[in-house]
């Protein structure tokens, strides 16, 4: 189990790194097109500029580093309650927003790249508190 935590760490390092990468060097956020018609959803009213071909692979890369994350974590907290299932939930939605380039309400990259490493670092800590929790009871 200790090899589990190990590896979601690394796993976490390496997408904090991509994604710091691709946000501040790659990315970009446009500002809200005001028109006639002021449109606006619940995800945001700001979209992505369009990626480069090195955008677009760091952010395939990317996608599939998150992809092998989650697939790590989830036998740990496969039996949680759903409170926890819904927080890790809404905290993959952000990741993975960003990481898709998702409608958002953030003003610039850095905010986008902020929030998504706040959500990725809250994942490690609730996966992190299970394996403790699940390590005492056995």
């Amino acid at each position: 189990m200790k090899t589990i935590l190990n590896n979601i760490d690394l796993m976490a390092k390496e997408i904090k790194d991509t994604l710091t990468d691709f946000l501040l060097n790659h990315s970009r956020i446009e500002p809200p097109r005001y028109e006639e018609v002021y449109y606006c959803t619940p995800e945001g009213d700001r979209s992505y500029a369009s990626l480069d071909d090195a955008g677009g692979k760091l952010q395939s890369a990317l996608s599939k580093s998150y992809g092998r994350f989650t697939s790590t974590y989830q036998p740990l907290v496969k039996d949680q309650s759903d409170d926890v299932l819904s927080k890790m939930s809404k905290l993959s939605e952000v990741i993975i927003g960003t990481i898709e380039h998702k409608l958002t309400w953030c003003k610039n990259t850095q905010e986008a790249l902020h929030r998504a490493l706040e959500a990725l670092e809250d994942q490690v800590k609730l996966v992190k508190a299970i394996y403790e929790e699940k390590s005492r009871k056995e």
